[in-house]
């Protein structure tokens, strides 16, 4: 956890912390912290053929892992086992993962409703601990691609939307040639 919070002050991305020592679910820490579930993101981690992957979800959706395969290019992914987690980063739990692709150095998949909000809330890779910061901030300068992972997200794209893999950059303002 300590390692999240210091790779985020080290990118300079403000956030704010929600701590709770006690709890044993970042359901409850958001309680405690009055955070609704419409701002909590859920990172699952896939297994693929290139290694992890990170999907981030809306925290109250089910990633569709058919969705997550398209978007991959990979109709074999899987959701990686808590045993893969543990041994991957042993000082994350393993429903407490972060989004935060670059640190991890595993690709970033977001979902379309995720990516749309003003701010998200989300374990630093313990529950007891949530950190809140701006959208644009956590996936502003990464390499993310943005689609439909859930069934919900994709119910509510309209026809026609390109359903396929886009790797997506944020626009920045000062190199109109990413906009």
């Amino acid at each position: 956890m300590t390692s999240v919070l210091d790779y985020l002050r080290g990118r300079g991305i403000p956030f704010v912390v929600f701590p709770d020592p006690e709890a044993d679910l970042a359901d409850r820490t958001a309680e405690r912290h009055g955070v609704g579930v419409e701002d909590l993101v859920r990172t699952e981690v896939v297994s693929n053929r290139f290694g992890f992957a990170l999907m981030v979800v809306p925290w109250d959706r089910r990633l569709d892992l058919t969705l997550a395969r398209r978007a991959m290019n990979d109709p074999d992914a899987r959701l990686a086992t808590r045993e893969e987690l543990l041994a991957k980063v042993p000082e994350f739990d393993a429903e407490s993962w972060p989004p935060l692709g670059l640190f991890l150095l595993m690709p970033t998949f977001v979902d379309r409703q995720v990516a749309s909000r003003d701010q998200v809330v989300f374990p630093a890779g313990k529950p007891s601990t949530l950190v809140c910061l701006q959208t644009d901030e956590l996936f502003g300068d990464d390499p993310v691609v943005i689609t439909a992972l859930t069934n919900e997200t994709m119910k509510a794209e309209p026809a026609g939307t390109r359903r396929g893999t886009l790797w997506a950059v944020r626009a920045d303002p000062e190199h109109p040639a990413l906009g």
